[in-house]
């Protein structure tokens, strides 16, 4: 849609390969799961309580269903609460940022606090996705991507992820794909128990910053 393309910049120093397969990708799988079912009393009650008020306020459709790239390029059907009015129809090249696409009052807010994030976590229990990861982008924008930054596929080594590094550095929404793209792949090559605790952290204390903040695992 026109007005609604996604930034391209081309720049760069980016690492020669992200990561290749590791211990770690399994063990992380096995923390992912392990936390989902420690703190099921608390989320559990919050998204039913988030669905219930945006059937209320909002009526129908609750839940925003959307194809994205996971691990090695294959594509899942990611879930969302829908923050959009129930009439609006979103186009496989949009580009969201602060004025698009148009959301209600309710859904503001929830996108406001990601949670309308939270049905991911169904992503994650079926092993589509980590907590921890780049974001995962719709087929079209990593086609796009990867014409200007070949890198751009490299994320696509990993699982993608609830939040990630380049999240908490502020790397998010309609910000910088270079500055993106070098936390994701920083991430890959680095990944570990360390960075995957730090970042949820950051993300509980900071609510995925909005503005560029460093992370260091080390």
């Amino acid at each position: 849609m026109a007005g609604h393309s996604a930034p391209f910049e081309s720049f760069g120093g980016y690492p020669e390969r992200a990561g290749v397969w590791s211990v770690w990708d399994s063990v992380q799988r096995a923390c992912d799961l392990a936390l989902i079912a420690l703190t099921l009393p608390v989320w559990g009650p919050l998204m039913l309580g988030v669905v219930a008020l945006k059937f209320l306020l909002d009526g129908g459709p609750v839940l925003f269903r959307h194809v994205r790239l996971g691990l090695g390029g294959q594509p899942f059907v990611l879930y969302k609460i829908r923050t959009t009015p129930a009439d609006f129809r979103p186009s496989p090249a949009d580009w969201s940022n602060q004025d698009y696409p148009p959301r209600t009052r309710y859904g503001a807010f929830l996108r406001r606090f990601d949670l309308d994030e939270l049905p991911q976590l169904w992503n994650v229990i079926k092993g589509e996705m980590s907590l921890v990861g780049p974001r995962p982008e719709m087929p079209l924008h990593v086609k796009r991507f990867s014409r200007w930054l070949p890198e751009y596929r490299q994320r696509l080594t990993v699982r993608p992820g609830l939040t990630g590094l380049a999240q908490v550095r502020g790397w998010r929404g309609d910000t910088s794909i270079h500055q993106r793209l070098l936390s994701d792949l920083e991430y890959a090559n680095r990944r570990g128990a360390r960075m995957y605790f730090v970042i949820l952290a950051r993300t509980l204390i900071s609510g995925s910053a909005r503005h560029p903040r460093p992370v260091s695992d080390r």
